[in-house]
């Protein structure tokens, strides 16, 4: 009923204005409501007391070898973190991290607190006395974190 015409040829109430516009505003009511999603019954949640202290999962036994014997399997490590290179596409992502700025002809890369932009001209980077630098784009060999 919201959208479509309606007739009121079927209907017994009285043919004024303000009788037409009662009607119409009932049947989009029950329009509404057929259409509307069904409530669904929401169960409350117990609160936790918070006085009351989860106990702490107790650690599993940990067996250790015994001095002089051999262990079965080596223990691995992680595995150490390489620089990331930063492009273009991806400055944003490492935004808010210090990175280095290795410049073509330059052996030594600024250290930048923070990349604040970068676009096709001009690499944008705030430096570790914290002043704003803005260097030719062109001339930036790579960016790392």
């Amino acid at each position: 009923m919201t959208k479509t015409r309606f007739s009121h040829a079927a209907c017994d109430h009285a043919s004024t204005k303000a009788a037409r516009a009662k009607c119409r505003k009932e049947m989009r009511g029950e329009a509404v409501a057929a259409s509307a999603p069904k409530p669904v019954a929401v169960t409350p949640t117990k609160k936790k007391d918070p006085r009351k202290v989860a106990a702490a999962p107790k650690p599993a036994p940990v067996e250790t070898p015994a001095d002089g014997v051999p262990t079965t399997h080596p223990v691995e490590t992680a595995p150490a973190a390489g620089p990331v290179e930063i492009t273009p596409d991806t400055w944003r992502d490492h935004k808010d991290k210090a990175a280095s700025v290795y410049i073509n002809g330059v052996a030594e890369p600024f250290a930048a607190q923070c990349i604040t932009g970068w676009s096709i001209k001009f690499l944008q980077f705030t430096d570790a006395e914290g002043k704003r630098q803005r260097i030719p784009a062109s001339t930036v060999e790579r960016v790392t974190v």
